[in-house]
């Protein structure tokens, strides 16, 4: 079995065989990518959707391409800037003609850019932002039929996963929760709060800060003096690495625990030593055992030419966002974006060498999440590195992770 998953990237590496004269007669199927290469605060993200994207690419050109034609990826910076993204995507649309679209890191760049492939009617998979209402957005009755899926983890999972740890697992419910001012954050601190209330709970605190602060002791003060038995963050890795920094200079030893940005290297880079023991919610650990895990992390690595992946978390969403649409291409023997998007809704075929799960339906007309609560697990910082938090969690492997259907 593990055999068989292994064939995509195997093919990355060694397969050498066919070269561009086998797709020379046929155009080649554009696919976007695009994510905040170059966003200030989010390059993790946006660097490895561009690197996951481009090992996908070597393996299905490797394999052939899609319906015998090669695969070209069109690579865009939005920069972590609405603007820039809608601008992007317009390009995408209208100059570049491609078929289908993956990636977006921001919630605040992917709603506004999502529009326009809606409009077009091509199908975007969201890779990397997880605002909650991100797909709600463009599904019924806002729009007849939605183009829009994602398989990012929804900020309506993440602060469940966070609150099972912290309160269940850990006994702990004086909670602070800081978030920066972004649309990223003020979605999630909405999320965290609509969690607790269903608990019936309150936090001890809620406090905010712009992106890009450098001190956060002022709003670390008043968690210590709110009683906080924890502090949970929701915003971007360089600013949570920030409120590490000042809870340092306090000398204030609490719990950390946030959302999936706190397994991007930078968090970890930048807060240092502060980072052991700090928890995160993800759908993908890199150094976990499973053989899928390391060849992908081996491949990517190559492929880029990188020692590590900056978010390991984006580059498997990603390159799984583009295994599921080349497989609704092959299902709906079409690139067209209605059968495209209709092949998605109803993927009848068990993918084999994801990377997060081994999908079986991951979207239908009414739900176009492909991540499920179960497929979110708790990693921790250890030596500068993402691991398992629950030993239970890292003996289960991806298909045990994998999403209910009816």
């Amino acid at each position: 079995m593990h055999k068989r998953r292994m064939i995509g990237f195997m093919f990355c590496l060694t397969a050498l065989g066919l070269s561009g004269s086998a797709f020379a007669e046929l155009p080649p199927i554009k696919i976007g990518v695009i994510g905040p290469v170059t966003g200030k605060s989010s390059e993790d993200m946006g660097q490895s959707i561009v690197g996951g994207a481009r090992v996908f690419l070597a393996d299905i050109n490797q394999m052939g391409g899609i319906l015998g034609r090669r695969v070209e990826l069109v690579e865009r910076d939005d920069q972590a800037k609405p603007e820039v993204g809608v601008a992007m995507a317009k390009e995408m649309v209208e100059q570049e003609k491609v078929v289908a679209v993956v990636g977006f890191g921001n919630t605040g760049v992917a709603l506004p850019s999502a529009k326009v492939f809606q409009d077009a009617k091509i199908p975007l998979i969201v890779t990397g932002a997880t605002g909650a209402t991100l797909t709600k957005s463009f599904m019924p009755p806002a729009y007849p039929v939605s183009y829009v899926f994602r398989t990012s983890a929804s900020d309506a999972l993440q602060p469940i996963v966070i609150l099972n740890d912290v309160i269940d697992r850990r006994k702990i419910d004086k909670i602070a929760l800081l978030h920066d001012e972004s649309p990223y954050g003020q979605f999630g601190k909405q999320s965290m709060l609509t969690e607790l209330e269903r608990r019936k709970l309150k936090p001890v605190l809620v406090e905010s800060f712009k992106v890009g602060d450098q001190d956060m002791t002022a709003q670390l003060l008043r968690a210590k003096e709110s009683g906080a038995q924890a502090i949970v963050m929701y915003c971007l890795g360089p600013d949570a690495a920030m409120v590490v920094k000042s809870a340092e200079k306090l000398k204030l030893k609490l719990p950390l625990v946030g959302p999936w940005t706190l397994s991007q290297q930078t968090f970890i880079d930048k807060s240092g030593q502060g980072a052991e023991g700090a928890r995160t919610a993800v759908t993908f650990i890199e150094n976990e055992l499973s053989s899928v895990s390391n060849q992908f992390s081996l491949v990517y690595r190559k492929i880029n030419n990188v020692n590590r992946i900056p978010s390991a978390v984006a580059a498997a969403q990603t390159y799984d966002a583009l295994r599921l649409v080349a497989l609704a291409m092959f299902q709906a023997n079409s690139t067209e974006g209605p059968k495209v998007q209709a092949a998605l809704e109803n993927l009848r075929q068990h993918t084999t060498s994801t990377v997060v799960s081994r999908y079986y339906l991951p979207f239908s007309p009414s739900d176009h999440e492909a991540i499920a609560l179960n497929m979110v697990v708790m990693g921790e910082i250890r030596n500068g590195k993402v691991v398992y938090a629950y030993k239970e969690d890292a003996s289960r492997g991806s298909i045990a992770r994998t999403k209910k259907t009816q």
